[in-house]
């Protein structure tokens, strides 16, 4: 942009005015955002005709976008290099009837709220509906609708002490109908997110020279909003000549107005437009009786329905400290903060870490997806769609929570009336993402117990009776000594299976074999060991192998072990538990304490740290107070080692662990006659390593009727 030139065409009758004063003593870099409103302003040269004493300035600005949030955060740190935009006279595209609430919409400020008229709250009745009768809702249901960051919003309240006064002057473009009608309507328009540094410009000459949708044209009560809009702002600027008059409105708005001056010009009836006498559009809407709107809360899943802006956005908007030079790479640096974020959640949760390829591979097919819809940045729906793809539905679970973490203000939540307002009782066409949520271990599954020889069981002819919630809501009963407390039964089947299945595998993959390497003497049995030949090159003898088979492995208990041994203080609580009816093995383990970790009225969840399950028929005792296991065992893992050795009648036991067995436990088993068969973990699947490595604690057999709402396995 050349300093010379004074102005810059937006359409037939806008264009940018640039004050050479502002302009010289600017400092401001070339990628600064929003320079055009630190060093100009957007002005219709066709009013000064009509008023030459008039100072009047647009702020054109969307519903919601993070470049123009960006712009007005700026505006909100760098207050001399907006001056320009104080002692102003503010107009704003909201219904007549917000004057009244005003101070309240501003001070919930970023707080989700939402007027509604008193039928909209008072009915429990959902209004389908769909695109052919969105428009014909706004007349009978005004529903307006603000997420945190809503942009006119976070600007008046920004502006709210450096102007005189703040004034509604009607409009459309915040009702919620309309806005769902915009979004599916208006798809060759290039989307707010390609507004780049310093091209507001181009991006309003884009704007202006999109056509207007037909069906606003057709729309009678469209068509009197608009009209009435226009009205109140040409007699805003009669009455208030010669003082400093900022009208803030959309791009829509914008575009109808200077289409009726436009209409006005060519039928030549300007003149008597501008001269005629105004009644007030707030008077004429009581006059027909128009539904009054109550300012109340969306429900947090409603909100996020209709969100635009993440929440870890409008976040890292309020934290920021410092002038955003560049909103892209804020958006980078937002974006890549929320997947480490998540990351870790994740690892929290799963045990497993992501890696440096998924990592690579979800950015990539992110960006892939924002890119076909002509976005700089991908959308809610696209990071969900990329994260499911690409790692799995308990990464996108963790994510959607990300973006859902939305900026609340603490006085609004607790006063304001809260509503429910699906996105299907507007609009019944909507993308939405399946994100496979599994409350407890394969609960979307049905289990097939294994057939394993147990001793027999007393058959239950009663059902557990259920408890009722309330009953633990205080969890008092951790700080008791509780002698109900048992085990979630999907969890325990789900091990054993894992258990058995590890078990077969194991025995037609393992043999117990011994290998003894001789000189060729007159039989090469089982082949001749290159490697061990060469080693003994310089004794100029043939080495071969021979391999002394004993038959498959007879594996008894299954130890895994997932902590190193120096951390046995974090896994403090050492327990063990007997078969139930729906069990076929006893269970031996150590794990982080319940007590610290409560999810739910009666239900706390802990951490393996390491387990035994042991099949029936097994001699069982506690392993933590056995004088002959505590003298040998050197720490928890070998007290399981021990313990499943000692508890069965297999000559083997399969340890799997990254840390193989140590050569102390080894020998004491060896000269038990028994062996141990080891498996490092990695060599299984990671998901299901994940699933078994928590598990859940109940207070009493009757919680398990609720339990799973709160449970999360595979979330």
């Amino acid at each position: 942009m050349s300093p010379l030139k004074n102005i810059i065409n937006i359409s037939k009758y806008f264009c940018f005015e640039f004050d050479h004063n502002l302009l010289e003593h600017s400092n401001l870099k070339e990628d600064f955002i929003g320079w055009e409103y630190s060093i100009g302003n957007l002005r219709m040269p066709l009013l000064k005709e009509y008023f030459p004493n008039c100072d009047v300035s647009f702020f054109p600005i969307t519903k919601t976008s993070l470049q123009e949030n960006c712009i007005i955060k700026n505006i909100d740190l760098l207050e001399n290099e907006f001056s320009n935009l104080k002692k102003t006279h503010i107009l704003v595209d909201w219904p007549e009837e917000f004057n009244n609430l005003l101070p309240q919409i501003l001070k919930s400020f970023p707080h989700c709220v939402t007027l509604n008229s008193k039928e909209v709250i008072e009915t429990e009745d959902c209004l389908i509906s769909n695109e052919e009768n969105l428009l014909s809702q706004m007349e009978m249901n005004p529903v307006t609708f603000m997420e945190p960051f809503d942009s006119k919003r976070y600007l008046l309240k920004v502006l709210q002490n450096k102007s005189l006064n703040i004034h509604c002057v009607g409009g459309f473009e915040n009702c919620l109908q309309w806005q769902l009608f915009e979004q599916a309507t208006s798809k060759s328009i290039v989307p707010p997110e390609l507004i780049l540094p310093g091209a507001i410009t181009t991006w309003l000459q884009k704007n202006f020279s999109s056509p207007i949708h037909p069906a606003t044209l057709k729309n009678e009560y469209l068509i009197h909003n608009i009209s009435n809009s226009c009205k109140n702002m040409i007699q805003f600027i009669q009455n208030h000549a010669g003082e400093k008059i900022l009208i803030i409105c959309g791009y829509e708005l914008l575009k109808q107005f200077e289409m009726q001056i436009a209409n006005k010009i060519e039928t030549g009836t300007l003149h008597d437009f501008l001269e005629e006498k105004i009644i007030s559009f707030h008077d004429a809407k009581l006059k027909h009786n128009t539904k009054q709107l109550i300012l109340c809360q969306p429900s947090i899943d409603s909100c996020c329905e209709y969100m635009n802006l993440t929440g870890f956005f409008a976040k890292d908007l309020l934290k920021e400290k410092n002038t955003i030079l560049n909103w892209i790479n804020f958006a980078k640096k937002s974006y890549a903060e929320a997947f480490l974020r998540t990351s870790e959640k994740y690892d929290n949760w799963t045990k497993l870490k992501i890696s440096a390829s998924q990592e690579r591979d979800y950015f990539r097919f992110s960006y892939r997806l924002a890119y076909d819809k002509n976005l700089l940045f991908p959308n809610i729906f696209d990071m969900l769609l990329a994260a499911t793809s690409v790692i799995d539905s308990n990464f996108a679970y963790e994510l959607l929570k990300e973006c859902k973490n939305i900026p609340t203000n603490a006085l609004f939540a607790s006063t304001l009336q809260q509503i429910h307002l699906p996105l299907s009782r507007f609009f019944k066409k909507t993308s939405k993402i399946s994100i496979q949520k599994f409350e407890t271990i394969q609960s979307s599954k049905k289990i097939t117990k294994s057939k394993i020889k147990s001793v027999d069981k007393i058959k239950q002819h009663s059902k557990t009776p259920p408890v009722d919630e309330e009953k633990y809501a205080d969890n008092s009963w951790i700080h008791e000594d509780h002698p109900y407390s048992c085990s979630f039964p999907s969890e325990d089947i789900f091990m054993e299976r894992l258990a058995l299945n590890i078990k077969k595998n194991m025995r037609d993959k393992v043999r117990s074999q011994e290998i003894i390497h001789q000189e060729l003497q007159a039989d090469f049995c089982d082949g001749l060991d290159i490697r061990e030949t060469i080693r003994n090159w310089h004794k100029e003898k043939i080495i071969i192998k021979d391999k002394l088979n004993t038959g498959k492995a007879d594996i008894g208990a299954v130890i895994f072990s997932f902590a190193e041994p120096i951390k046995d203080d974090f896994y403090s609580w050492k327990s063990y538990w007997l078969a139930e009816q729906h069990d076929d093995s006893n269970l031996m383990f150590y794990a982080t304490p319940f007590k610290d970790n409560l999810i739910g009225p009666g239900i706390a969840k802990s951490e393996f740290g390491g387990f035994a399950v042991i099949p029936l028929p097994s001699s069982i005792e506690s392993p933590w107070n056995n004088p002959f296991i505590l003298h040998y065992a050197q720490n928890a893992t070998e007290c399981l080692i021990l313990a499943g050795a000692l508890s069965t009648n297999h000559r083997s036991i399969l340890f799997i662990s990254n840390h193989p067995p140590s050569q102390h436990i080894s020998k004491i088993l060896k000269q038990s006659r028994k062996n141990i068969i080891y498996a490092k973990l990695d060599e299984f699947p990671q998901e299901d390593i994940r699933l078994v490595r928590t598990f859940h604690i109940l207070a009493e057999a009757g919680v398990r009727n609720y339990a799973q709402k709160y449970i999360r396995k595979d979330s």
